[in-house]
């Protein structure tokens, strides 16, 4: 006896089988669920980082400390977030996300609980600086990659550049609403807010949608490309044959590097490659020449007689622009490559540094626009190649603990970046040193992921 169930819009078809088991004819792989419930697991824990100078200002006025003392909050929050992010990664690797990342959720929160009751400086070095960094490296980028790169071969990019783009909506959507609750209910209650948002929201979705392999739904990686049929008598599953079967397109991976791709990586093993050293220098360089001139871009308008109009309309674009340039980062690297990808972002960002200078020479609200614009993508796309590329190169169970060490370049990278930036300023007194050391760093991170070659180790395409 065979029944079929189905309505014309119904996302799931069913039929019985003879033997009483069930045929599930699916539409949507799940790992498309994971990463949507990745982007709005990040979205809610972005402004931890950004949101810090607009909590700043009302601290300051409450408490009269000096700014250097109460930023030393905000370089304990990115020297702890670096160290963290390895263990993150291990964590996500052995755990899975459903028993660690709802802890990261409840030390963020409780973290931020703390720093709306704190009263000394060292209060913010513990709870914000320590135990909120410590807290939301379990929420961030860093074991979320780890996750989604289990879940996909031939739209990795893809999928890895729309978790990337939650954290800038995050910060876009989150960042005026922070700063309205501040102006109505006061910093300490909006931390609180903060608090109990990251608790509730990531938690949640944590718990309903996030497994860690395809396997621990009933599922097989084959299953990305196509619609894939399951046959369920009780607790067995198999995949069932068919025309349907045999005509949907499926991922494969091709292994053109076999010794490197047949290695069981661990951190130490990675360690000892030049390809490891190549991608976490990619980062450093990355960071060093975005850091240069992120940190004096509005004082650099300011200067150069552009109004406070223009310099916050530049600011407030660069958020959604990096959002539209971390989704195609993702999706060219899926078609052009993870190498070309990056490559076209950091020209793009020289391009960029191009018409900075030369809206400073020529007063043109165009001009400046014109380079949000390039700084923007080349901004944007430049991070889910780099992270693609780390995949590509160290799959396997061990990946979230080596992914976490490549990032330390990274905060390595935003530390001397920050430095460099105003100390260039002060020994030149003009912009043009940020500008020339911005656009070589940027050109030694090309050089650094054609010389580590991902692509030549595995490719993904459809059959």
């Amino acid at each position: 006896m065979r029944q079929i169930n189905q309505k014309k819009d119904d996302p799931v078809r069913s039929e019985y089988a003879p033997t009483g088991g069930r045929i599930y004819y699916g539409r949507i792989y799940y790992g498309w669920i994971v990463v949507a419930a990745c982007f709005l697991v990040i979205a809610p824990t972005a402004p931890l980082f950004s949101s810090f100078s607009i909590f700043q200002t009302p601290i300051l006025d409450e408490f009269h400390w000096s700014r250097g003392s109460l930023a030393i909050t905000f370089s304990i929050y990115l020297v702890v977030g670096g160290i963290a992010a390895p263990f993150a990664g291990g964590l996500i690797d052995r755990f899975g996300p459903r028993r660690v990342m709802p802890i990261g959720a409840l030390i963020t929160a409780l973290a931020l609980i703390l720093t709306s009751r704190s009263s000394s400086l060292w209060h913010f070095y513990i709870a914000y600086g320590l135990m909120a960094a410590a807290g939301s490296s379990l929420l961030q980028i860093v074991p979320l990659t780890a996750l989604v790169a289990n879940w996909f071969v031939r739209y990795r990019g893809t999928a890895i550049g729309i978790v990337n783009t939650g954290s800038g909506a995050g910060q876009s959507a989150l960042l005026p609403v922070i700063t309205l609750l501040i102006g109505h209910i006061g910093w300490r209650h909006t931390y609180l807010v903060l608090g109990l948002t990251i608790l509730v929201i990531p938690t949640a979705l944590i718990l309903l949608f996030l497994y860690t392999r395809p396997e621990d739904r009933g599922l097989s990686i084959e299953d990305e490309s196509g619609r894939r049929r399951r046959y369920e008598a009780g607790a067995k599953t198999e995949t069932v044959g068919g025309e349907a079967e045999r005509d949907a397109p499926r991922s494969e991976e091709v292994i053109l590097d076999k010794e490197w791709a047949a290695v069981d990586w661990t951190v130490r093993k990675a360690w000892r490659t030049f390809r490891f050293w190549a991608l976490g220098l990619v980062l450093t360089f990355f960071a060093i020449g975005s850091l240069l001139i992120a940190l004096q871009l509005p004082t650099y308008l300011k200067d150069k007689g552009y109004s406070s109009i223009i310099i916050g309309s530049v600011v407030g674009l660069q958020g959604v622009i990096n959002m539209v340039g971390e989704f195609f980062g993702g999706f060219l690297s899926d078609r052009i490559g993870r190498e070309k990808t990056l490559t076209l972002s950091l020209l793009a960002f020289v391009a960029g540094i191009f018409f900075l200078n030369l809206a400073g020479t020529v007063n043109s609200s165009t001009i400046v626009y014109v380079f949000t614009l390039f700084y923007g993508i080349g901004q944007g796309m430049a991070i889910p190649p780099v992270m693609i590329s780390a995949s590509d190169l160290f799959q396997g169970k061990h990946f979230g603990s080596i992914l976490g060490v490549i990032f330390l370049g990274g905060y390595f990278g935003g530390a001397i970046g920050a430095w460099l930036s105003g100390s260039l300023f002060d020994l030149t007194g003009a912009y043009q040193a940020n500008f020339l050391v911005s656009g070589l760093a940027m050109l030694a991170s090309v050089a650094l992921i054609w010389k580590a070659r991902p692509g030549s180790i595995r490719q993904a395409r459809s059959v």
